[in-house]
């Protein structure tokens, strides 16, 4: 992901019949990557309010090859506090609508208080002495701080610390959006950390994953352009289910986002394909 990529993505338009329509980015998978529509969400709310948390649920996977469009409800506005109430969805060949999102978008204007506490405060820390790793998600520098990644197959903690830094997003309008979209990123890879024998390589390899439902919440200004740290848990997974939360940190240590995820993670049933245990393996697209 490169920074004008980025950039396109947030570019929403309209079609001949006045639809809000939300621009598609490449896709790897076959599927909308969930943190495009994230960012979308975010950069489509009103310039004089900012995004305090956004709740995001994914009843479908979206195809990449067909047009996306955002309805925005607006629910209420109060005098520091509003409500956005958003339907992604596509067209389906036969009518009707394909629902790929829902969300509630929580806006706000800060309060004058000079109450300011950190309850889980963390000390500050040196990033150029992390590893530096090349992550194709963050369209800047990234700087490994766990001791292992998410693409090793040996069983290992459920967690990921990492830096990023896009030095080239100097907009502050840009910041909550591509945090939003890296957020919806590494936690199934780093649920799948614990798991001996797989990786967030087996992504629609070996394993069916998808995102059922992202929050973000964000407590208070930041910066993109300089140093982030990123911190990732894995909570639970079974029955097919994952959940991981992360936190995120400038270079001193203050929390500036939170946020959470609910998955499917699950081995392919025999009809979609997956590992027969002699190698043959399939993806599932779409």
């Amino acid at each position: 992901m490169k920074h004008d990529d980025f950039v396109a993505l947030l570019e929403i338009g309209q079609d001949a019949s006045g639809r809000t329509v939300l621009p598609v980015g490449e896709s790897a998978t076959g599927q909308i990557f969930g943190g495009q529509i994230l960012a979308q969400l975010i950069a489509a709310t009103p310039a004089d309010r900012t995004v305090k948390s956004l709740h995001a649920v994914f009843p479908r996977a979206g195809r990449p090859s067909d047009p996306l469009y955002l309805g925005l409800e607006n629910t209420h506005d109060g005098r520091s506090l509003g409500t956005r109430r958003a339907l992604v969805y596509q067209d389906q060949h036969l009518g009707g609508r394909r629902v790929v999102a829902t969300a509630s978008v929580l806006l706000d204007v800060a309060d004058d208080d000079e109450h300011d506490y950190q309850y889980d405060a963390i000390a500050a820390s040196d990033p150029l002495s992390a590893k530096q790793i090349n992550l194709a998600i963050v369209p800047g520098d990234t700087r490994l701080i766990s001791a292992v990644g998410l693409d090793e197959t040996t069983a290992e903690p459920a967690e990921l610390a990492f830096w990023m830094r896009c030095a080239d997003f100097g907009d502050p309008a840009l910041a909550k959006p591509l945090l939003a979209y890296v957020s919806d990123w590494p936690l199934i890879g780093t649920l799948l950390k614990a798991v001996p024998g797989v990786s967030q390589q087996d992504a629609h390899v070996r394993l069916q994953t998808a995102v059922v439902s992202h929050s973000i919440w964000f407590h208070q200004v930041f910066d993109i352009s300089q140093w982030l740290r990123i911190e990732v848990r894995g909570r639970r997974l079974a029955g097919g289910r994952g959940f991981g939360t992360g936190a995120v940190y400038t270079r001193t240590g203050a929390l500036v986002a939170s946020f959470a995820q609910e998955s499917v993670i699950r081995r392919f049933a025999p009809s979609q394909g997956g590992n027969d245990d002699r190698g043959n393996v399939r993806s599932l697209r779409g």
